[in-house]
């Protein structure tokens, strides 16, 4: 796991060479073991390395025995011995033992269609000195991030945090209305806005490709299959399928030099990850797990049963109002811009205490995206099918600030740069998805290229390189993703039964006591906290004198909204204050980074 960044004049932009290796300095939590860099004809490439396989001799950047390729790769390539044995067979030896070290070969092989052969999570870059191309990609469904921007001067630069791209002197710091508009609803950024305005998201599942003299290639080489196709299929056959699938996707993510765990929630998801890793391995893991104060969110009794009953080492630990506020800081200064799901905070703690004990840890991340395990899904599908299909997923989706409140503390000028307001950013990516597709398989669709994506997995992305761990989620093994996708949603959500099929599996593997409670995802308090700890620093922060000057919202409304504090706005404030402390925390850091003038 790595943190990568990179700068190409193509042939006419200015040229930073020690643009990456700064940036790669700022990013040093995603990969404290070592560093290294590549400069040359006006293309310069760096990484950050946190060190899993190939302790000694995998090095990066990494490069084709001829030296004309040149790699730098954040994530981990599960298949890399099978890509060996195939370059192999074409008279491409691989030496070293990093998973890394196949990719200049494999690209020399096939081209810019090496993406398609890769398992695992990846951003990598590769540079092509003969041709003088730079081409960047990212994985299936967006576990690791790039970003990327056009520098003022022409040329392109890249980084795999959104901080660290700010350090190059070429690119601005003016902020995006749409981006706030789609933040204060959904509150996330969604890709391929950041908060920015120069600065992009490369979405899943793309190539990107540069070349001087010639505009810019982008191409998206892999889809979620939400067709619904498979009616036929008996029940026995997808439980069987499910089953070897999952149970290949955890093996091939137990590859580890160093000391590997699994998060522990006690849900069906983290538990069935869990029972079949300790099962492989045939050994105790270490699993982590959080708790609360507050039995209504407190799952620790339930992680506790189930490392009893897997015999692991098992370790908790335990939040409170306090780790809330120290958290909110570090959250948003990994994410680099606004970001409002406090389960962030959880998954903070229970990354710090992870890195107490293992390098690596297993995640049951992604499940609930793939197998109709929201409870939106049931609440859509309980509304019928009166309406347009995005106003009416709009309306279970939205959970930041609600579009009748928006009206009430918007500033004229602020509506009046948006494109139309009130306006439904989900209308685009369901005109992506197959019409034909019943309702909730295009739900799902739209989800795993934007909920799951730019909510989810930016959380674990960010909060787990924050403490230095690399995460792993074997319900995002884009195999399992194929086939689960393909299965009707109406054959996974049956009644007010979540993920029929998952549930089946996991009954060869857990006790009932995990199967048969009611889910619960990772939250924490924040109702209780807004209305006791947390409200002093929450009121304080949207009625100081900055935020009420933003330009944003009316300030007299917004001092009412805040001295109101009605439970039903506890997301809504929650989502304001997050946008608020990420402007101070960003207007602190911009004073704090003159160095990077030195970088011209």
């Amino acid at each position: 796991m790595c943190g990568i960044a990179g700068t190409a004049s193509l042939g006419s932009g200015a040229f930073h060479p020690s643009f990456p290796s700064a940036a790669c300095a700022a990013m040093a939590h995603r990969g404290p073991d070592e560093t290294g860099s590549f400069a040359s004809g006006g293309t310069a490439l760096a990484m950050c390395r946190l060190k899993v396989l190939g302790l000694h001799d995998g090095s990066q950047p990494v490069y084709s025995d001829d030296g004309s390729v040149v790699c730098v790769l954040n994530g981990e390539i599960y298949n890399h011995r099978e890509l060996r044995a195939f370059l192999a067979s074409r008279g491409r030896p691989v030496r070293g033992g990093s998973d890394a070290q196949v990719l200049p070969h494999l690209y020399q092989e096939l081209g810019e269609e090496f993406v398609e052969r890769l398992h695992g999570m990846f951003a990598v870059a590769v540079h092509d000195l003969r041709a003088n191309r730079l081409v960047l990609a990212t994985d299936r469904v967006g576990k690791k991030p790039l970003f990327l921007a056009a520098p003022a001067g022409g040329g392109v630069a890249f980084a795999s945090e959104l901080p660290a791209l700010l350090l190059h002197p070429g690119i601005g710091r003016e902020t995006d209305p749409v981006a706030i508009d789609q933040y204060l609803s959904y509150r996330v950024v969604p890709a391929p806005h950041t908060v920015y305005r120069q600065v992009r998201k490369l979405e899943p599942a793309t190539v990107a490709v540069f070349e001087p003299g010639k505009p810019e290639r982008r191409r998206v080489y892999w889809e979620f299959g939400f067709t619904g196709e498979l009616t036929d299929v008996p029940q026995a056959e997808i439980d069987d399928t499910v089953d070897a699938l999952l149970q290949e996707a955890v093996r091939d993510r137990l590859e580890s030099e160093v000391p590997l765990g699994s998060m522990l929630s006690g849900g069906l998801d983290s538990s069935l990850v869990t029972a079949i890793a300790t099962r492989q391995l045939g050994r105790p893991l270490h699993t982590f797990s959080v708790g609360f104060e507050h039995a209504a969110f407190d799952e620790s009794a339930h992680a506790l049963a189930m490392a009893e009953h897997c015999g692991t080492r098992h370790h908790v630990y335990r939040i409170g109002a306090a780790d809330a506020l120290e958290a909110v800081d570090t959250v948003l200064t990994h994410m680099g811009e606004p970001y409002a799901f406090p389960s962030a905070i959880a998954a903070s703690c229970m990354y710090r205490l992870a890195r107490r004990h293992v390098t690596v840890v297993l995640t049951g991340d992604g499940s609930d995206e793939i197998f109709c395990g929201y409870g939106r899904y049931r609440r859509l599908r309980d509304l019928g099918g009166a309406g347009d299909l995005a106003d009416r997923y709009e309306r279970v989706l939205v959970d930041g600030v609600p579009g009748a409140l928006k009206d009430r503390l918007y500033t004229d000028a602020f509506a009046a740069g948006l494109p139309g307001h009130p306006h439904n950013y989900l209308r685009d990516r369901f005109a992506r998805t197959d019409p034909a597709a019943p309702e909730l398989d295009r739900a799902m669709h739209v989800d795993s290229g934007f909920w799951l994506s730019d909510a989810q997995l930016v959380k674990i992305d960010r909060m787990s390189m924050a403490h230095s761990v690399e995460p792993r989620s074997p319900f995002l093994d884009h195999r399992l993703i194929d086939y689960v996708s393909r299965v009707p949603a109406d054959r996974k959500l049956v009644g007010d039964q979540e993920k029929a099929p998952l549930k089946r599996v996991a009954a060869r593997y857990l006790p009932r006591q995990i199967l048969e409670r009611r889910k619960q995802e990772l939250a924490v308090p924040l109702e209780s906290w807004l209305g006791t700890e947390l409200r002093p620093v929450i009121s304080g922060t949207l009625l100081s004198e900055p935020s009420l000057e933003r330009g944003y919202f009316d300030p007299d409304r917004l001092r009412t909204v805040v001295r109101e504090f009605r439970p039903e706005h506890s997301y809504a404030l929650w989502t304001l204050f997050m946008l608020e402390r990420w402007h101070q925390l960003q207007a602190d850091t911009a004073d704090r980074e003159p160095a990077a003038a030195g970088l011209v």
